[in-house]
């Protein structure tokens, strides 16, 4: 499809055993990045991608954008909510 040029590494279900909600992909991802999970970050618009992301020990953003509510997500106490995606590069630049 032509985007591999923008990922440095792409990790898929078909990459681990286990796919999400448990963390095999994210920490196979960190691990081919070189970089500590915990210095990650998860973004995702379901409770499944916050809970996985958790459960790796990265840090967790979710997304209003998908079928979950602002409720049913915060249930799963991410780090940071965000209303969309289009939002999180302009979190990342105020707050360095």
């Amino acid at each position: 499809m032509g985007f591999n040029k923008y990922f440095k590494a792409i990790v898929t279900a078909l990459d681990v055993k286990k796919p999400k909600p448990y963390p095999d992909a994210l920490l196979k991802g960190a691990e081919r990045l070189g970089v500590p999970v915990d210095e990650c970050a998860v973004v995702g618009d379901s409770i499944v991608d916050i809970h996985a992301g958790k459960s790796a020990g990265a840090r967790t953003v979710a997304v209003l954008s998908g079928l979950f509510s602002r409720k049913e997500l915060e249930r799963e106490k991410p780090g940071l909510i965000i209303e969309d995606i289009n939002w999180f590069p302009k979190f990342f630049v105020i707050n360095r």
